[in-house]
């Protein structure tokens, strides 16, 4: 597990198991801005140290993102892509449903209202 903290967001993972499979919950609060994103960008690599490409995107207390966040994002989708992994979305403001709706997501992304719904739709 990794906790990182930046200037305006924290970043914090937590494993749960789902159906005999680790997952591994990344909880993003704050802002991603301007002052922060390129060490975000930089650092986000950490949350794959341990190896596991099951993702669930806890995005509920993310209150703004910039375009490099946005691209931060998608890396991590295609970092999960690559290594054939699970990544679905639980949890989003109504700011960045807007966002993330604009988004080309693969089709394997799915989104969920919360957390707990992506857990239970874990498949």
């Amino acid at each position: 597990m990794a906790n990182l903290q930046f200037p305006s967001l924290d970043l914090k993972t937590e494993f749960v198991d789902i159906k005999g499979e680790r997952v591994l919950v990344v909880s993003f609060v704050g802002q991603i801005t301007n002052t922060n994103a390129y060490e975000i960008n930089r650092n986000i690599s950490v949350i794959f140290r341990d190896a596991v490409y099951n993702i669930i995107l806890e995005l509920t207390k993310l209150d703004y993102i910039n375009s490099i966040g946005v691209a931060t994002l998608i890396g991590i989708i295609k970092t999960v892509e690559s290594h054939h992994g699970k990544i679905l979305i639980g949890g989003l403001n109504h700011f960045l449903e807007n966002v993330i709706r604009l988004m080309d997501l693969p089709r394997k992304v799915q989104i969920f209202n919360t957390k707990q719904e992506a857990i239970t739709h874990w498949e």
